[in-house]
């Protein structure tokens, strides 16, 4: 019924909250919210990378002028739609406060660590 998640790996279909959806380090990154009982040894999400592909596309018809273009795998694309038949578009209601403090620590969490490791390959140079 599910075919893109189930190839995906993603076998507690009915267990599925909630998910979303990122653009980080050049990746979508596809974060599924399973619902656990308290004390359950199972995860309670699965995050899953997936890659871009680039194409170039024509900007202006009169000026030649080229541009390259990202877009979504269109394996994120089949899931999205299939988790979005599992939860509903509940994913795609307004940003809460709180959702955006999250989102803005973890990514304070990403930039320092990246910070992080350009410091350690600089000084691996001296």
């Amino acid at each position: 019924m599910y075919p893109t998640l189930q190839s995906m790996g993603i076998t507690s279909i009915q267990d599925i909250e909630k998910f979303t959806l990122r653009y980080e380090g050049g990746h979508d990154v596809l974060k599924i919210y399973y619902r656990r009982e308290k004390g359950s040894l199972l995860p309670k999400s699965k995050k899953f990378k997936f890659g871009r592909s680039t194409k170039t596309v024509l900007a202006d018809g009169g000026q030649q002028t080229y541009r390259q273009v990202q877009e979504p795998s269109l394996i994120v694309l089949r899931a999205m739609e299939e988790l979005e038949k599992i939860v509903g578009k509940q994913h795609e209601t307004k940003a809460t406060k709180e959702d955006l403090i999250k989102e803005l620590e973890h990514l304070e969490k990403v930039v320092n660590s990246k910070i992080e490791e350009l410091k350690t390959k600089i000084q691996a140079m001296e």
